[in-house]
């Protein structure tokens, strides 16, 4: 049978945003929240991390059904992907907490069969603390919402034949009104930690804002953890070398943990035609990294930009983090960067008067000054 995370509230940001921190823990092991997931898949032997950027792992794979047959057929193929899993979870620090986020497709667009969810399941206990439903790739609406949950029955009642791990509820992007009925299948589960997929779309408080309402309406606010996955930094202009981190701040709608972004972004196909066009116009590397000095997303085409806001505790080089084919050094260090980030919130949250707010001190991030709104209307209706 399932086992349950002991969750403890530790501290919030009195009221004034969705900010808090709660210690979490499972078989010994121990995290405090708000915490950045890193994803071992992109750690690198000759590569280093600040020491202070680890404590949840997050690993995702996105199987579809040809796959999943194939697996099943062949013992070779599953003794590859079994050992490359393996190999990847070995990664992790010992004492961090771990995730495996498996994903489903097919074509055409269905919910996986029962011998399907056996396997995607079997992957996500072997490699996970807390072992998550699988995610599927179809929309879920009002037509397919009922099958949608006969779909969650299965794969509960098939992780529970063999379990001894708490169960994580996938949220997917439903319409409003459909969050309160998936929460009370969920709470009828006694399941208690949560991933909100944005699959692929920017974090805003009225996404999360019928979910936060449910669990203060049921009184167990304090009692939940709640994760979220393949979140969008935002709008990226072309012309435009500094974007405000979206994603990030996520926080402060009620998220305990970010993960990683593992899926495109939603936008129309001429977009990415458009996009494509751009990038055969122009020379340069247009990925991202994260500030933390005013939570900005900037080029990395702009020495000059980067250069004198590059922070001095990160191990990873700015020249490295310059050059053009070297993109893992600039996811790294987004990770590394933001989690060493949610450490210092951390600590602030934990240590605030009565009368303070981490609002304070994010007015000092000068890229997300039009988004502290938002921050502050979170708890508006909700407490």
């Amino acid at each position: 049978m399932t086992t349950y995370l002991e969750i403890e509230p530790l501290s919030n940001d009195n009221g004034r945003s969705l900010f808090r921190s709660q210690r979490i823990k499972l078989n010994g092991k121990e995290v405090i929240t708000p915490l950045k997931a890193v994803n071992p898949a992109k750690f690198r032997s000759t590569i280093s991390l600040n020491n202070k950027a680890y404590g949840f792992n997050e690993i995702y794979r996105k199987l579809n059904a040809d796959k999943i047959s194939t697996l099943q057929k062949d013992s070779n193929e599953h003794d590859r992907f079994s050992r490359k899993l393996t190999n990847l979870a070995r990664k992790a620090q010992p004492n961090d907490l771990s995730i495996c986020f498996v994903t489903f497709s097919s074509k055409p667009k269905r919910f996986p069969s029962k011998k399907e969810i056996e396997f995607l399941t079997d992957v996500s206990n072997s490699f996970s603390d807390i072992t998550p439903v699988p995610i599927i790739d179809v929309k879920i609406d009002d037509s397919n919402f009922s099958e949608y949950l006969e779909h969650l029955q299965l794969c509960h009642d098939t992780i529970e034949e063999l379990n001894n791990k708490p169960i994580m509820g996938v949220l997917p992007n439903l319409p409003r009104e459909l969050y309160p009925k998936i929460l009370d299948f969920y709470l009828d589960k006694q399941i208690s930690s949560f991933c909100f997929d944005f699959d692929g779309s920017t974090p805003n408080h009225l996404k999360l804002r019928p979910i936060m309402r449910y669990f203060n309406t049921k009184k167990i606010l304090d009692d939940v953890l709640i994760h979220g996955i393949n979140a969008r930094p935002g709008k990226i202009l072309k012309n435009t070398n500094v974007i405000p981190s979206k994603d990030f701040i996520a926080y402060g709608f009620g998220l305990d943990i970010l993960g990683e972004r593992h899926v495109s972004p939603k936008l129309p196909k001429e977009f990415f035609e458009n996009m494509k066009k751009a990038v055969n116009q122009q020379q340069g590397n247009k990925k991202r990294i994260f500030i933390k000095s005013d939570y900005g997303y900037y080029k990395t085409d702009i020495r000059e930009d980067i250069s004198e806001r590059y922070p001095n505790d990160t191990k990873i080089k700015l020249d490295d983090i310059l050059h053009e084919s070297q993109q893992i050094w600039q996811d790294l260090f987004n990770m590394e960067q933001q989690s060493i980030e949610t450490g210092r919130i951390r600590v602030m949250l934990n240590s605030m008067d009565r009368n303070d707010t981490i609002l304070d001190y994010l007015k000092e991030k000068t890229q997300i000054k039009n988004e502290l709104k938002h921050l502050e209307s979170g708890p508006k209706n909700i407490f």
